[in-house]
């Protein structure tokens, strides 16, 4: 099962109507921002911030952080593609996540202020949370998979963007956002869900792919009969340093998944690289 909602925004005019979550686990299944969508002649623009955030409540796992935690209520999508001078500057996104019954799955957030090029920040995910306790992890560390994501250049600076990307490894999260200097500073919050393993009943598969496009790229990731599809992680790379930006995402539709990262002439070759899991049903084989 799965929510999802695309239409035109612009900044700064609060969240955008999003489908509840219905009491389920989110995760983000996908996600597109860009600029003059159907414009036979698009522009593009420097960026300070790109996000994609979704309402319901979640575990401040970093209380201490300069940045405010967000709460956002359930209903609410709050996306956002701007630069510097963002009033007014219309742009497209669609979102979609799935939407899991999982016993034990916690949804927490993690933020910090003061990253450079790229930062890992290692996660420590409490034993217990909340109303549902996690069981011990005798097998292995849980599944992490994103909610959302919020990145952005300090001070209100906008830059073209040469890398950028959100990705967990092991208990680990990494964020990268940079031009082709990689010293400006920048800002992250991380919305993501925790699901220990083994769930009893349950079947997680996870997959990794990467590659080169320019433009965009469509990949096909089949999803098993009566599975989810959760995005793990992403990350975008130009080739050939920074580039303005026209638009961004790993978008799912069907079972494929196309990456976008292009300025206006969607012609700069960049490294893509999508992690995913399927959750589903555990079945068993007939005795």
């Amino acid at each position: 099962m799965f929510v999802s909602s695309a239409a035109f925004a612009k900044p700064f005019e609060g969240g955008e109507p999003y489908p509840s979550f219905q009491g389920r686990t989110p995760a983000l299944r996908g996600f597109y921002l860009g600029y003059d969508v159907g414009d036979p002649t698009p522009g593009d623009h420097e960026i300070q911030l790109i996000q994609v955030l979704a309402g319901g409540a979640s575990h401040d796992l970093s209380p201490n952080a300069d940045l405010s935690p967000i709460a956002l209520p359930d209903g609410e999508l709050h996306p956002a593609l701007q630069d510097a001078n963002a009033a007014g500057e219309e742009f497209f996104y669609r979102v979609s996540h799935s939407l899991l019954r999982l016993p034990g799955a916690q949804r927490y957030q993690v933020r910090d202020v003061g990253a450079v090029d790229h930062v890992v920040r290692p996660l420590t995910i409490p034993p217990s949370a909340g109303d549902a306790p996690v069981r011990p992890r005798a097998s292995g560390d849980p599944l992490l998979a994103l909610v959302g994501f919020k990145m952005f250049f300090t001070g209100g600076r906008d830059h073209e963007l040469d890398r950028v990307g959100v990705w967990f490894r092991g208990k680990d999260l990494h964020v990268a956002m940079r031009d082709k200097n990689g010293d400006d500073t920048f800002g992250y919050l991380v919305d993501f869900i925790a699901v220990p393993r083994p769930l009893a009943g349950t079947n997680v598969s996870t997959g990794i792919l990467r590659g080169s496009a320019r433009g965009g790229r469509q990949i096909s990731i089949p999803s098993p009969s009566h599975t989810d599809f959760l995005l793990t992680g992403w990350a975008l790379n130009y080739q050939s340093g920074d580039h303005e930006i026209r638009d961004i995402g790993v978008d799912r539709s069907n079972d494929d998944v196309t990456v976008f990262y292009s300025d206006k002439n969607g012609d700069d070759p960049f490294d893509w690289r999508v992690e995913w899991a399927h959750v589903g049903p555990m079945v068993l084989a007939p005795t």
